[in-house]
């Protein structure tokens, strides 16, 4: 096994490499210019393919052929065209172009082969997917994640001249140029550990400069020229303005910049707006910028107050806000964290390197096994000899493989080391000693695996080699291990999950789905699972019918359309070897990775057929007219919701939905707008806010709200309960209904979503209905009501006067099953219907 130690902070504006070596972190410099960052922007240019910082001196100059911004658009099936090229790159292989320019910083004969590279704490499994191919695509044999937050906490507390001393909780605020991520972070004995966190993929300095452009800039051109109309033109993919489109986010970001040392900044450049020539100069102040970016650095001031209220704890017991990410050099950023939070600000830490110098931290902690090339590489890096076709010198030891783990770097004073020896070990002997001499475990024989307790000195760098040795004492050169330990630095064990991952399961009775929890949102990776359940309607062998095994990733809490599709196994019917049963048995086994690859293994116990499949979703689509859907479903749902509470006198609530819904209607007019063709991020923004304003909106009321919906249910179950006592019609099959609805108590008792205890209430409200209209005495009065009602209140009122005429002689008659039709048939043909909350056309997973 070899150490990883290289760490890559791969950013939207920025990516760095990095290597921990004896204790220390160095970020290497680009050879060419000797700057420690590598702008993430990528060019083609005849037939060549230009990284860095001449990719970006190309945006003025010919911004068609130039790519930016990419990470914001990993996990998408977002396409890149290259006329040069005459082909689409993915925002996959653009980042593969950045991690291989990256390793060309490594100027001292060494090859990295493998890396850790960050990520947002909020990327998705798809987005971690897409990252994880791009490593492998750069040539990396190895690629571990972490997520960005971990690294800049192992950056900043390594770095503390007293770590001792170092307890509670601090918060590390991330704002890049792409994404924004914000942690609370706990010490305690040593140990650090991230409790909890939030995040935005589709916020950060890029959405700055975006406004810049889009309300600071194109404003004074429209104004210039009188061409309305660029509003619009000027970010369609492929138009005739896309090249000016990316020559103003460059002036912008350059501005950006400037304002974050100076009161205003000129803007200067000249462009062809319809046919005709301008020269364009105007000066734009801090004021105006920090008005425009003020909405988005409230968003983040948002996720840290939700943090904190989610943890229930107050912010004057948070040390500090650590910052890191590029864009956390804006004044007005630091000064909103001081005035809404009241809590200290540090910008100790190079906000820069940070990530990248937490990465090679982690790296230093994790090990890989090279693919085989003949030679065995070991723990410190060097070569040793190893060929596995011949003995050298008849070396009975020459295939020999000596395996060793341990943690490299720990605040403990003795570190464990497991050593695992493959192939002859017959007569072998170790010794390990440390360098200093402070340590000698003496002459001791090998077994195949075997630990030992190295004993380490504070606060530095503790070396030892490990020897090996033959029954005559002679010396097996090539099994030498070198081990090198350093006491004092912070590590951290595992990575918490950023959402649930959740399976959706069958309500057949409320005909609906539901979300069963799988692994829970900040449980440490690996994780591993069995779940039991049953086939929830019978799959005929060789029919086209299917069980979908749909996983999903988000809050479990909340509802299906409210999560993100990670992964699907669809068993048809013609998959299968015999009939598939209701109610047989389905066993589902679910492993996720460290770096969220998630393995998932179905078996069907009744046919024993097993169904494997490995999920790495590396791109993920937006429907345009699927969004539009979506959004409008949400608006309708917020909107009634409001209404009931008007009606309940429920204020607080009422207000909070309210605010949902204009937190909503913000983007109305951009959802309306917005094309196939757009070529900025606005979709994935809008997406990820419908799902994040959707679980908001479950949440909302907490405790209250669902008690109140739950004792609505109780009230409504008791009223059922009495009524269906006194019903003349099909009072068995109703009663069976009434039983079937009672089995969900429990469920209706422990489910933390309001929409589902609702859909119950409404599948009771439903049946109460049903009773009322096979109960004599109920329909007698309803007769008579509608009786009552103006004509204009049917459909027909022809067909209903006859109606009239012939349930009066029924109910002479006392012939009450047809006087039940009649009065069916009637209430049927008013112009507002009962409600009807059943989905008929549902189908469902296939389990339940």
């Amino acid at each position: 096994m070899q150490a990883v130690k290289y760490g890559i902070d791969l950013g939207t504006t920025n990516s760095l490499i990095s290597k921990y070596e004896n204790g220390q972190v160095t970020v290497f410099k680009n050879p060419n210019g000797h700057k420690e960052t590598l702008p993430s922007v990528v060019a083609f240019r005849n037939n060549r393919i230009i990284i860095g910082d001449k990719a970006k001196e190309l945006l003025q100059k010919d911004s068609v052929h130039v790519f930016g911004g990419f990470k914001r658009k990993m996990g998408t099936d977002e396409k890149y065209y290259v006329v040069s090229l005459d082909e689409n790159v993915s925002p996959i292989q653009l980042s593969s172009y950045v991690l291989k320019e990256l390793q060309n910083f490594i100027q001292n004969g060494e090859i990295c082969k493998a890396a850790v590279i960050t990520i947002p704490a909020s990327f998705n499994t798809v987005q971690s997917s897409a990252t994880k191919k791009a490593g492998e695509e750069a040539g990396l044999e190895a690629v571990y994640l972490l997520q960005e937050p971990i690294a800049a906490s192992l950056a900043y507390f390594n770095n503390l001249t007293d770590q001792a001393n170092e307890s509670g909780s601090w918060l590390v605020y991330d704002l890049g140029g792409g994404t924004f991520d914000v942690a609370l972070v706990n010490i305690n004995n040593g140990e650090l550990k991230i409790a909890d966190h939030e995040g935005n993929n589709f916020l950060g300095g890029m959405d700055f400069d975006q406004a810049i452009v889009e309300k600071l800039i194109i404003p004074k051109i429209i104004e210039q020229t009188g061409f309305e109309a660029l509003a619009d033109e000027i970010k369609v993919k492929y138009g005739k303005y896309e090249k000016l489109y990316y020559l103003l986010l460059y002036i912008a970001e350059e501005a950006k910049k400037n304002l974050s040392s100076q009161n205003e900044t000129d803007i200067e450049f000249n462009a062809e707006i319809e046919f005709k020539n301008y020269d364009f100069y105007f000066t734009i102040n801090r004021k105006e910028f920090d008005e425009i970016i003020a909405p988005l650095i409230q968003d983040t001031i948002n996720f840290i107050q939700q943090i904190i209220a989610r943890n229930n704890i107050e912010s004057n017991s948070i040390n500090q806000i650590i910052l890191v990410g590029g864009s956390t050099y804006i004044p007005y950023v630091r000064e909103e964290l001081f005035k809404q939070t009241g809590i200290t600000v540090n910008t100790n830490i190079d906000p820069t390197t940070a990530v990248a110098v937490g990465a090679a931290y982690y790296a230093a902690n994790k090990y890989y096994e090279p693919k085989d090339s003949g030679i065995y590489v070991g723990n410190d890096g060097q070569i040793i000899a190893y060929n596995q076709d011949e003995e050298l010198d008849f070396n009975p030891y020459s295939s020999t493989k000596v395996i060793t783990s341990y943690n490299k770097t720990t605040n403990d004073l003795e570190e464990v080391l497991i050593v695992r020896i493959d192939g002859f070990i017959e007569n072998l002997n170790y010794r390990i000693t440390r360098n200093d001499g402070g340590y000698d475990s003496g002459m001791v024989k090998a077994g195949s695996k075997f630990t030992e307790f190295l004993p380490l000195q504070k606060k530095v760098a503790n070396q030892f080699v490990m020897k090996f040795f033959d029954e005559k004492n002679n010396e097996i050169v090539s099994l030498i291990q070198q081990i090198e330990i350093t006491n004092g630095l912070f590590s951290i064990d595992g990575q918490p999950l950023p959402k649930d991952i959740c399976i959706e399961i069958d309500d057949t009775e409320n005909k609906t789905t539901k979300l069963q929890a799988v692994f829970e949102r900040n449980s440490i990776l690996p994780q591993k699972k069995n779940i039991y359940r049953e086939i929830s309607r019978t799959i005929t062998k060789g029919s086209a019918e299917n069980i979908v095994i749909n996983i999903l990733e988000g809050d479990r809490n909340a509802r299906a359309i409210s999560n993100l599709p990670i992964g699907v196994i669809e068993i048809n019917g013609k998959d299968l070897t015999s009939d598939l049963l209701k109610g047989s048995d389905i066993e589902i086994q679910m492993y996720i990775s460290e770096s969220r690859e998630l393995t998932v293994e179905v078996l069907l116990v009744m046919t024993n057929q097993k169904f494997k499949n490995v999920f790495s979703i590396s791109e993920s689509t937006i429907n345009i007219a699927r969004l539009k859907e979506q959004y409008q479903f949400l608006e309708t749902e917020l909107q009634n919701a409001i209404r009931e509470m008007q009606f309940n006198e429920n204020d607080i609530w009422q207000i909070q939905t309210e605010a949902l819904l204009n937190n909503l209607q913000v983007h109305k007019v951009e959802i309306e707008k917005i094309k196939p063709t757009d070529n900025s991020d606005k979709k994935y923004y809008i997406a990820e806010t419908i799902r994040n304003i959707s679980q908001e909106f479950d949440k909302i009321g907490g405790n209250d709200r669902l008690n109140s919906l739950q004792k609505e249910y109780f009230d409504l179950k008791d009223y059922t309960e009495e009524i269906i006592k006194n019903v003349d019609h099909n009072k068995e099959v109703l009663s069976k209904r009434f039983i079937a609805l009672q089995r969900n108590e429990v469920m209706v008792l422990k489910v933390k979503n309001p929409s589902i205890i609702k859909n119950y209430t409404q599948q009771l409200n439903e049946l109460a209905w049903d009773i009322l209209y096979n109960t004599n005495s109920f329909l007698i009065r309803q007769f008579f009501e509608f009786k009552e009602y103006d004509a204009s209140m049917f459909k027909n009122y022809n067909a209903v006067k006859i109606l009239f005429t012939q349930a009066e002689k029924s109910l002479e008659k006392e012939s009450f099953v047809e006087f039940r039709d009649q009065v069916h048939t009637i209430a049927r043909l008013r112009n507002i219907p009962k409600e009807n909350y059943n989905n008929t056309n549902f189908k469902g997973t296939g389990i339940g």
